[in-house]
């Protein structure tokens, strides 16, 4: 994407200001907790508004799904109780978005998303 815009501006043809951002609009992805010692957690924002996540601390496990929506800077995922999982780790949960990180409430550490492929 990045070469095709650059190929694009090179030849002259205007290039809408929105797609030279680096701001994401759509949140969706697997995102990954960095920055948290001895804890594994991940998340799986869909496009279709609904989430998955987990979080692993020594020997407590947490899992929750549910659905997902995205305003004014915070994804909030409210959770449900599902056949896979019948007691959610937590009922709702807002995380603060960040370039294209989302932090925890709590302020340590960060929901990222891996290095794409095409950069």
């Amino acid at each position: 994407m990045r070469y095709l815009l650059l190929a694009l501006i090179a030849a002259g043809v205007a290039v809408p200001a929105l797609a030279l951002s680096n701001a994401r609009t759509d949140h969706s992805g697997h995102y990954y907790l960095q920055g948290v010692m001895e804890t594994g957690s991940e998340l799986l924002l869909r496009r279709d508004g609904r989430f998955q996540w987990y979080l692993s601390y020594g020997a407590l496990d947490l899992f929750a799904e549910g659905r997902w929506s995205e305003k004014d800077g915070i994804v909030l995922l409210t959770a449900e109780k599902t056949k896979d999982v019948p007691e959610p780790g937590f009922k709702t949960l807002q995380l603060t978005v960040r370039d294209a990180d989302l932090i925890p409430p709590d302020g340590h550490g960060a929901y990222v998303l891996p290095p794409s492929k095409e950069d």
